[in-house]
């Protein structure tokens, strides 16, 4: 038997060896964890970018999980990018304070909102108290709210876009979709939205090839349900989707500007085998599900001798649609798919069944 000194001697230096080896192991084990970590994802700084818009150039961090969106377009884009919104201005109802029902409350598009957003008004004038009250990550808006960005910049990173900075002015998500994906963290998303998209054209190509061999001319106009505000819309969205697909859009006697104002006298003026009107009605943009410009604009154009005795409507190729989709008010990539399932259904029956 060893003596007691020298058997406390062992049993000291085996109880510090275990806690060595324990220590050791641990720290090593914090090592490997510490050395995936830093393999696997980014550090917060390495992930800030410097997202350009047409406002300036923001600073956004990380992926932003509250983000608040005060434009029906860029409403669209972020759902695209697979986005959610935790407040959203729009065009219409206004008065709503959540959208606990998107798909009734948000048109066309809300079918896709999975959150309950917090109501911030009208696009044009956003509750700057509901976003302080919010404290969103990110504000995504257009250039032409620009006279609020100093002030939602206090709030959040601010970023504003415009898709008119090709030279023609087409409404094209596509010319901004890079920088807004960077912003929101999803630039991984932007290819397949690109690759989608032109599976759809090439799809709508394809069926409608009987309509453009028969009917290849388009005009585009837009107008207020009474018809006194009647304009050529030739920078929708809707322009880009036909011209893509193969269609020629027709001008306005003496015009090529988009936008252009007209007066009902010069429209049966315009050769064109196929007419797009779209309508809008202010006075119930408060109540939009019982607003249905397209139809009521539609009754008007019945009304006037000058407009309901022109060759194309009466062959039942004058089409009135909504302009709150087909005019533009909404036009990401979303939208566009919309339109882009919509018009072999529209338009097909102008050669299948010919009046």
């Amino acid at each position: 038997m060893l003596p007691m000194p020298r058997l406390c001697r062992l049993l000291i230096i085996g109880i510090c060896s275990v806690i060595f080896f324990v220590a050791c192991g641990d720290f090593l084990e914090g090592d490997r964890s510490f050395n995936s970590l830093e393999g696997d994802k980014p550090s917060a700084a390495e992930y800030c970018r410097l997202v350009e818009h047409q406002v300036g150039k923001t600073e956004v961090c990380g992926q932003p999980q509250n983000v608040a969106v005060i434009s029906p377009y860029l409403l669209d884009t972020m759902l695209a990018l697979g986005v959610q919104p935790a407040a959203f201005a729009q065009a219409v109802n206004p008065r709503i304070q959540i959208f606990d029902n998107p798909t009734e409350q948000i048109p066309y598009v809300g079918k896709w909102v999975t959150s309950n957003p917090i109501g911030l008004g009208s696009r044009n004038t956003p509750s700057l108290e509901r976003l302080t009250l919010l404290k969103p990550d990110l504000i995504l808006g257009e250039s032409w709210q620009g006279n609020q960005y100093d002030l939602m910049t206090q709030i959040a990173p601010t970023l504003m876009f415009s898709d008119q900075k090709n030279p023609d002015r087409v409404l094209s998500w596509e010319q901004n979709i890079v920088e807004v994906a960077q912003a929101l963290g999803r630039a991984e998303k932007v290819e397949d939205l690109r690759a989608a998209h032109a599976a759809q054209i090439a799809q709508a190509r394809a069926a409608l090839q009987p309509v453009l061999q028969a009917y290849p001319r388009v005009f585009l106009m837009s107008s207020n349900v009474g018809l006194t505000q009647p304009k050529s819309g030739s920078d929708t969205s809707l322009l880009r989707l036909l011209q893509e697909i193969g269609f020629e859009i027709v001008p306005p006697p003496g015009f090529t500007g988009s936008r252009v104002p007209l007066s009902l006298e010069v429209i049966p003026e315009i050769e064109s085998d196929l007419m797009f009107v779209a309508g809008w009605d202010d006075d119930l943009a408060l109540n939009p599900e019982e607003s249905t410009p397209e139809a009521t604009v539609q009754g008007t154009w019945k009304s006037r001798p000058v407009l309901n005795t022109m060759p194309v409507f009466q062959l039942g190729r004058v089409f009135f649609v909504d302009y709150y989709l087909w005019g533009g008010v909404v036009r990401g990539p979303l939208s566009d798919q919309i339109i882009l399932e919509a018009l072999p259904d529209l338009l097909l029956p102008v050669v299948e069944n010919p009046t």
